[in-house]
Parts: C-alpha cells; sequence; structure tokens
C-alpha cells in the first residue's frame, strides 16, 4: 500500500479517537449539570413583591404577598407575609440535609407548625405545595442525566431528580435544564409514579448578576389532563440589601 494512503489513514484514526475522546470527556453527569446550576450566583438577601393569580374551573383568585429572604451560609430563611386579601404568612427555615421547619400564621393570629405529613398540602388554595416553597439542598437528591431535549426551541439537558433525604412528596422530577447556562426552565413532578404538576420558569431576567424568572407557573394534572394552575408574577425583587433578622425568626410571627 502506497506510504501516503497509509499515513492519511492513520492521521484519520487519529483525528477521530480524538473527537470520540473529547466528547466523553466533555459529557456531563446529572449530577454535574445539577452542580452547575446550583453553581450559579444567588443573592445573600431578598425582597420583593409577588402577585399571585390562581386559576380553577373558571374561577381565579388573586393574591398578593411581600417577601423576604436570607441566607445563612448553607441555611435559608424566607417569609411570606399577604397582604391581599387575607394576612397569612408562612416562615420557612431550611435546614441542610434536613426537611424545612415551616410556620404558618392565620388571619386571626394563630400560628402553627407544617408537619412532614402536611408537605403535599396545598399552599394558600394555590397548585404549589409547602414542599415547594423553600431552597433545595442538591445534596438531598439523586441525579440521572437522561436526554438532550429542547423546551421552548431552547437546547436542554433533561435531567431525573429522586429525593434521597426528608420527607418524599415526589417520587421523582424530571428537570429540564438549559444548555446555555444552566438555568432550570422546566420541572415535571411525579407522586407514585403519576406526573402531577409541572413549573414553569417563564420571562427570565437577570437581575443584579440573578437569574430571576419574573413569572412562574405551576400546573396540576389529573390521568393527563389540566386540572387548574397558579401563576406567580414577580412586581418588584431586589437584591443583596438589608434584612431585618429578627423578622425571619420564629419568635416574629
Amino acid at each position: 500500500m502506497n506510504l501516503k494512503i497509509i499515513k492519511k489513514n492513520i492521521s484519520t484514526l487519529l483525528i477521530l479517537c480524538l473527537l470520540f475522546s473529547t466528547k466523553h470527556i466533555l459529557a456531563l453527569s446529572g449530577e454535574d449539570i445539577m452542580n452547575k446550576n446550583d453553581d450559579l450566583p444567588k443573592p445573600k438577601t431578598t425582597k420583593g413583591y409577588s402577585i399571585l393569580i390562581i386559576i380553577k374551573g373558571g374561577n381565579q383568585e388573586r393574591k398578593e404577598f411581600k417577601i423576604l429572604g436570607k441566607k445563612y451560609g448553607l441555611k435559608t430563611r424566607l417569609r411570606i407575609s399577604f397582604v391581599k386579601p387575607t394576612k397569612i404568612e408562612l416562615l420557612t427555615h431550611s435546614q441542610y440535609g434536613k426537611d424545612d421547619l415551616q410556620w404558618l400564621k392565620l388571619s386571626s393570629g394563630t400560628v402553627r407548625k407544617i408537619a412532614s405529613s402536611d408537605k403535599n398540602s396545598s399552599f394558600v388554595n394555590s397548585h404549589f405545595y409547602y414542599e415547594d416553597i423553600g431552597d433545595k439542598d442538591v445534596d438531598d437528591f439523586s441525579y440521572e442525566y437522561l436526554d438532550d431535549t429542547s423546551v421552548d426551541d431552547e437546547p436542554c439537558y433533561k435531567v431525573k431528580a429522586v429525593k434521597k433525604k426528608g420527607t418524599k412528596v415526589y417520587s421523582k422530577q424530571i428537570i429540564y435544564v438549559k444548555k446555555s447556562n444552566f438555568v432550570i426552565l422546566r420541572v415535571h413532578f411525579y407522586e407514585n409514579g403519576i406526573h402531577t404538576k409541572t413549573l414553569r420558569n417563564e420571562k427570565i431576567e437577570i437581575i443584579n448578576g440573578i437569574y430571576t424568572p419574573k413569572k412562574v407557573v405551576m400546573e396540576k394534572y389529573k390521568n393527563g389532563k389540566l386540572l387548574g394552575k397558579s401563576l406567580l408574577y414577580i412586581k418588584s425583587i431586589q437584591y443583596n440589601i438589608g434584612v431585618s433578622d429578627q423578622l425571619l425568626k420564629r419568635e416574629s410571627l
């Protein structure tokens, strides 16, 4: 065989091997993908005002609330204070490796602790559960990369997440992470292996370096049929400003 042809074949083979090797090295696991999402900039404090629209059947219910949040190392404290139409408040203390501690203050002034068995209960008649409120620790879940896909024409990673620690409201979650910036665009929630809810992060803006969905949609399904949805609109948000520790203590309710 001609020596030049042999050399060309060897060169071509080396290039192909290098390409396949590089592809293998650059492949991301489900854990890699979710760690990159977790590494996105996060605010130390949050102060905002939101509107919640709850749609069930032909009825709509509108609620407005203020939000205060602050990180304490690996822990986060969050206070949601409704101002219209009722005066209900929820205080959440996240705990590393454990279920969040949550207290609900009713308009009557009564304060009750949310039990772990109530984590799958509706929050203020919405399609959000108490489990959905507050920070989630990336280490509490095991992850599996499933496929490359797209959401609204945006290339995404598709990842399965199963909670390892604490109360397991969802049997699994299917998470769609945008490839270009590792922001979560959509989450499908499963209960007892059945798809029951879908969360959509929309109108995402960068505010003070923080990726912020100005609209969050939570849809509720039964037997594949949409039962209703809750629309959360962030009307104003401020990051990394002064937030009182006192307002985030259990005793402040």
